[in-house]
């Protein structure tokens, strides 16, 4: 059932569909479609039919292909480009952009450290962004602001200081390599007469032997007394040239001795001199804390990226978490980051009272409002090159909500996400560009969705294709099926038996097809046959105990042995979280301890597990890496026919070994 369309000129080639003639990509039969633009198409059938090579290894290469074609040589030796299709003619494809179905693969940086959901829905690339423009430095240990400091803004502190307060302007020196008596020569040289040395004050003049007499000075800071000033009358002039001065010559710091106590001495540090009590300010150049010794970076877009040295954490690495010493093959929090995976610098950025890690840990639902508090406390210059950052927070975070994943933490790792929530969260990703005029093709959006959660994301792609885009997706869901505005479907059967268009058409004429097995499905409403005898009781069972992993809520599960037990409910209501990371990790643990448990059992307890003698985790998980993996060496059966061939005559006249005849061998039979 081939469909073959009449040989058109290029000049009658409507300009609304995009053409394609003869494919033969795979098991495609030499085909020809016409693909409407700037609808919700769904391509179905069997699997096996021909849906992905029609869609991903034709239309989306083909679309990838003659978008980088416009790109310099130079652009393109960089990137992966995928081969040409075998086909006679594709006409009027736009550029194309593709989401394969990976869902229950774990993303992973070249360090090895996992993605989270703020990562994948790519809010955390303009978070970092909005934080390094806009955040504040707080010490942690004294609460207070820190900002590099200049001679205008120590001036300011000092106008502000009540009247008749009496200061000294001074800046801290060590000897270092130099003895007392060197110091003391070049201060004199400088005109700079006193010192405040050991909590003394020194006049160089008349008490140069007391202090070449302090020999314990070289460990001790010397304070260099450049002005003494009062409130009263304030010379702006002398006040920044004496300031100006100290930050030059100290390498950025300058100090401030309050002479007579002040009612807020928050900021202050005491100090004495003799046996006067007073404070002391500390400003510096640098981001230092002025009453701790607390250095903090510059904050910039990978201070706060946990994948980069510069701000992830230096104990575990960027993880979050740290094998526990108890030998017992377990991971527990980092005590130093408490699991937020950064440094203690980009912990110290707020942003409307916030770090990046606390606004991580907020409900996706509760951010716009946190990002609307901050935007509305912004000046016009201040908002303005912030525009663009804020928007798209605010665009993404909306349609993370609109798919249904407002209850989920941006700090949520990927692996424990369910399918359903990794496919919507990489949606959010995808459907945030705001491209128009572009091929979308997407890889079973439905997959790991409950019914309930389709017509979110149905939603979502018909808002997309309202921007003048073409979506086509490959599914077997019959809602999604149901709201293609053009479907095709491919067959009959699956590998050599298909490759044909069994159909190509609106939802209506689907349905009146007599040959279409996906349209006698939806137009029928007849029902599979159910098994109506009940099975045998279970007499034993495996209970799970105060289980907490994620969103479950210290809940009871008891599991029946030698049954099929299915676990439902809609995506992301903790379905994952309670078979795949708590009772496969716990059976694991207890019934071999060279298995590794990711997760610390706490509280969480099981029984039953004696009568178990082995657990197998069959999950979405893809199962190799290597691209040149093929169903043979996934079985196994590979290592049996090369041992084979190896065993030829032939094998040995040429003294090949199986390694001759591996493709992944690179002293072996590799091209």
């Amino acid at each position: 059932m081939t469909t073959h369309l009449p040989d058109e000129s290029a000049s009658a080639i409507p300009s609304s569909v995009i053409q394609v003639r003869g494919v033969r990509v795979h098991n495609l039969k030499n085909i020809d479609l016409d693909i409407p633009l700037n609808q919700l198409i769904a391509v179905c059938g069997v699997s096996g039919s021909g849906k992905t090579s029609l869609a991903f290894d034709t239309l989306y290469a083909e679309g990838q292909r003659r978008y980088l074609e416009t790109l310099s040589p130079s652009a393109r030796q960089y990137l992966n480009q995928l081969p040409k299709p075998d086909a006679d003619q594709i006409t009027r494809i736009p550029p194309a952009i593709a989401l394969r179905q990976n869902t229950s693969q774990r993303h992973f940086s070249s360090r090895g450290l996992e993605s989270t959901a703020g990562i994948e829905s790519g809010i955390q690339h303009y978070l970092r962004l909005l934080f390094s423009a806009s955040g504040q430095i707080f010490c942690p240990n004294c609460e207070i602001p820190i900002a590099p400091q200049t001679p205008e803004t120590v001036l300011a502190f000092i106008k502000s200081l009540p009247t008749d307060i009496r200061y000294q302007i001074c800046y801290p020196i060590t000897l270092g390599e130099q003895s007392l008596s060197e110091i003391i020569q070049e201060l004199k040289q400088q005109g700079l007469n006193r010192i405040i040395l050991n909590h003394e004050e020194y006049q160089l003049s008349d008490d140069a032997a007391a202090v070449l007499a302090q020999a314990d000075a070289r460990d001790e800071e010397i304070l260099v007394v450049l002005d003494r000033l009062t409130t009263r009358s304030i010379d702006e002039q002398r006040i920044l040239e004496s300031l100006e001065f100290a930050f030059s010559e100290s390498s950025g710091q300058a100090i401030l001795l309050v002479m007579e106590p002040l009612e807020n001495q928050a900021t202050g540090i005491p100090f004495s001199i003799g046996q006067q009590q007073i404070l002391r300010f500390d400003f510096s150049a640098d981001l230092s804390c002025p009453q701790c010794p607390l250095e903090f970076a510059q904050p910039e877009p990978q201070l706060f990226n946990f994948y980069s040295p510069g701000g992830a954490c230096s104990h575990c690495g960027g993880a979050g978490t740290v094998p526990t010493t108890t030998g017992t093959n377990t991971i527990e929090i980092c005590s130093h980051c408490h699991g937020s995976r950064l440094n203690p610098s980009a912990l110290a950025v707020r942003v409307n009272g916030h770090n990046i890690d606390q606004l991580g840990q907020l409900p996706v639902q509760q951010i716009p409002d946190w990002l609307e508090q901050f935007s509305k406390g912004l000046s016009e210059s201040e908002a303005q090159p912030l525009t663009p950052v804020i928007r798209e927070i605010r665009d993404r975070l909306s349609l993370m909500i609109e798919l249904g994943l407002g209850y989920l933490t941006l700090n949520r790792t990927r692996s424990t996400l369910s399918s359903g929530e990794i496919q919507r969260t990489s949606l959010t990703s995808l459907l945030s560009s705001n491209l128009v005029n572009t091929l979308y093709v997407l890889d079973e959006p439905s997959s790991g969705l409950h019914p309930a959660d389709c017509h979110r994301v149905i939603s979502v792609l018909q808002k997309l294709r309202q921007l003048n885009n073409t979506l086509l997706i490959v599914e077997h869901d019959a809602a999604f099926i149901r709201a293609a505005e053009h479907i095709i479907e491919l067959g009959p059967e699956a590998g050599k038996a298909g490759g044909e268009v069994i159909f190509a058409g609106p939802l209506e004429a689907l349905k009146t097809s007599e040959i279409s097995p996906t349209g006698r499905f939806l137009n029928s409403t007849e029902t599979a046959p159910l098994k109506t005898e009940p099975g045998q009781p279970a007499s034993d069972w495996i209970t799970l105990t105060n289980a907490t992993r994620n969103n479950l809520q210290s809940i009871t599960v008891r599991f029946p042995l030698r049954q099929l037990c299915v676990v439902t409910g809609i995506s992301g209501s903790g379905k994952s979280s309670l078979l795949e990371q708590t009772l496969f990790p716990l059976l694991a643990a207890q019934l071999s301890a060279t298995r590794s448990s990711q997760i610390d059992a706490g509280s969480v307890s099981l029984s039953g597990a004696d009568q178990i003698d082995e657990v197998i985790l069959l999950d979405h998980s893809l199962t190799g890496q290597n691209p040149r993996s093929i169903p043979a060496t996934y079985l196994n059966l590979f290592d049996e026919i090369r041992s084979i061939f190896a065993q030829t005559p032939d094998a040995w006249l040429r003294n090949l070994s199986p390694g001759h005849f591996s493709f992944n061998s690179k002293s072996g039979g590799r091209c």
